[in-house]
């Protein structure tokens, strides 16, 4: 942006700004879901202890979404029809007409959201959890329709069916 600042009148950059920012987001983004495919591939439910590879490396591209992704743009799409379409290249299957109203999910392979679903603000969909030193993730399936509260937690293994409510600030126990 400098550059293209440089000598220019001030309607240049003004103008340029936001693409070159939305450009720089977009290549962040991009670089990290690229991350997660190339270091982790794509997630299956499993059982890894503490201590293993597989770990070290789903953390890493966890914390990289989390830190780079989520700040530099994926957070600020939470409510517009682009998170699905940004979480779908992390993997995420997410039907049409989804509002999506968090970015707490890290497990992406692992979530799959039918059509015309309802993501509550800052819900939290937590395909992993660690007992005894040991990763346990599975699935987690929102029918279509469906509807998960605000700051709700879904635990793995869980399944809400079609046209089903999950109430604000509730936990579905995994299983």
């Amino acid at each position: 942006l400098s550059s293209l600042a440089f000598g220019r009148e001030l309607a240049v950059p003004a103008l340029v700004a936001p693409l070159v920012a939305m450009a720089s987001s977009l290549a962040v983004i991009g670089f990290c879901a690229a991350v997660k495919r190339n270091t982790v591939g794509p997630y299956r439910p499993r059982v890894e202890p503490l201590w293993s590879k597989f770990v070290r490396r789903s953390e890493f591209a966890t914390g990289l979404y989390e830190s780079a992704a989520v700040p530099i743009g994926v957070g600020m799409l939470v409510g517009t029809p682009f998170l699905p379409m940004i979480l779908r290249w992390f993997g995420s299957t997410i039907g049409k007409r989804v509002w999506f109203g968090t970015t707490y999910l890290t497990e992406f392979d692992l979530v799959h959201v039918g059509d015309d679903a309802t993501i509550g603000t800052e819900a939290s969909l937590q395909t992993h959890l660690f007992e005894d030193r040991v990763m346990k993730m599975s699935t987690i399936t929102v029918g279509a329709g469906a509807s998960i509260g605000t700051r709700s937690i879904i635990l793995y293994d869980t399944i809400i069916g079609e046209q089903a409510s999950l109430s604000p600030l509730s936990l579905l126990m995994k299983g």
